[in-house]
């Protein structure tokens, strides 16, 4: 019984270092991670885009009942 709490308590003391740190690098501001999301010249529409998905998703189910009628899957 005592290895259990000695237990549940180290696995709350780094739960608590853990939410803190995770909580103490919310304001760095922008830096490393910040991306533009304006377009550049050679990036698509999102019409295009989702075209592109859904053409994707079509061909990917295609083999995917292909090779269930071939008994692969």
């Amino acid at each position: 019984m005592f290895r259990i709490l000695v237990l549940f308590l180290v696995f709350a003391a780094i739960a608590v270092f853990v939410d803190g740190q995770l909580t103490f690098s919310s304001g760095w501001g922008n830096g490393k991670r910040s991306i533009s999301v304006e377009p550049s010249n050679g990036d698509c529409s999102p019409e295009e885009a989702i075209f592109q998905i859904y053409q994707l998703i079509v061909s990917e189910g295609e083999r995917i009942r292909a090779c269930q009628r071939n008994g692969k899957m």
